[in-house]
């Protein structure tokens, strides 16, 4: 996104096909980035009179708008909702998918990655629900089912009659599912139980905050699934010019390929986040990994080289215990 003197023409006409009294909280996203808190959905939900999954439809053509798509051309938006709590709604979390010219396709984020990751970096241990402009790919879905929720996470999405919308769990749309509990992991992504081992790096090295920040995302990582070396624990921290620091985490699949990079993590909830960060100039990036038999370290070197291409990767290998 841009900063506040630059809002789009599409933006702005998007914001204006919002009812009157939603426009001003939504229009402030484009300063604040893809988070609409708890108390102002609360506050929507009863002004415009709309149950959770129509507030959640009626921002996914905003959280479009997020989207970068210089392949494609094809603009995905997602928006999910934290988990419940107490009060009468919950906090929501933008998504839109994420390409990189120059590079193999398989380095694009997915709208529902950008998503998981966006509420997953915010703080959020869970999910209660998903909105989507269109139907889940078969990636997303397995991407989907690593989280605690599970199959039981409700999808909402466009119906065939305009305007209307439907809901399926995501058991329905992934049947005969394989996911953690196939492997002998029992929770799942964001699940808070998953991270937190303890991991150490060469002497000194941590004195840097940017290499400190790296390996506290290391640490958070989702990594239950271990190579015959050691768990995929990776972190990545993002220094920018104006000394803004953002990080990034790996998230791990049972299925391998649905995974998250720790790269695509932080370049992610950089631009999903205050993310002027993303415009401004990248300084530095750092990859703390216990190295294993699928190091992120080749890949995170060819991503970096498209997007910041004056950056030099600065590894570190950590240990664990």
């Amino acid at each position: 996104m841009k900063s506040s003197s630059s809002r789009s023409a599409a933006w702005k006409a998007q914001i204006a096909r919002l009812p009157r009294a939603a426009r001003a909280p939504i229009d402030a996203l484009w300063d604040t980035g893809g988070v609409v808190p708890a108390a102002i959905s609360a506050e929507m939900m009863r002004t415009l009179r709309l149950d959770l999954p129509g507030w959640m439809m009626m921002l996914v053509p905003v959280a479009q708008h997020y989207a970068i798509v210089p392949v494609s051309a094809y603009q995905v938006g997602v928006v999910v909702a934290g988990e419940l709590g107490a009060g009468d709604a919950p906090t929501l979390y933008f998504g839109a998918n994420i390409e990189f010219s120059g590079i193999a396709l398989n380095f694009t984020l997915h709208a529902e990655q950008c998503a998981v990751n966006n509420a997953w970096l915010n703080g959020e241990r869970g999910l209660s629900a998903l909105a989507v402009s269109a139907a889940p790919c078969g990636h997303c879905r397995q991407f989907l089912n690593e989280l605690a929720t599970g199959g039981e996470l409700p999808i909402f999405m466009p119906a065939a009659k305009s305007g209307a919308w439907r809901s399926n769990p995501l058991g329905d749309l992934l049947p005969q599912a394989f996911g953690p509990s196939a492997l002998g992991v029992r929770g799942g992504l964001m699940d808070p139980p998953q991270g937190a081992p303890t991991l150490t790096i060469k002497r000194g090295a941590a004195r840097d905050h940017v290499v400190a920040m790296a390996l506290d995302a290391a640490r958070a990582s989702y990594a239950p699934y271990p190579t015959p070396d050691a768990g995929q624990f990776s972190g990545v921290a993002l220094e920018f010019s104006d000394g803004a620091v953002v990080t990034g985490r790996y998230a791990g699949n049972a299925a391998y390929n649905p995974s998250l990079s720790p790269l695509q993590s932080a370049l992610a909830f950089a631009h999903l986040n205050r993310s002027g960060a993303a415009s401004r100039t990248l300084r530095r990036c750092v990859l703390v990994e216990v190295p294993t038999l699928a190091s992120q370290e080749i890949a995170t070197a060819a991503l970096l080289a498209v997007v910041a291409p004056k950056v030099k990767l600065e590894y570190f290998a950590a240990r664990l215990g």
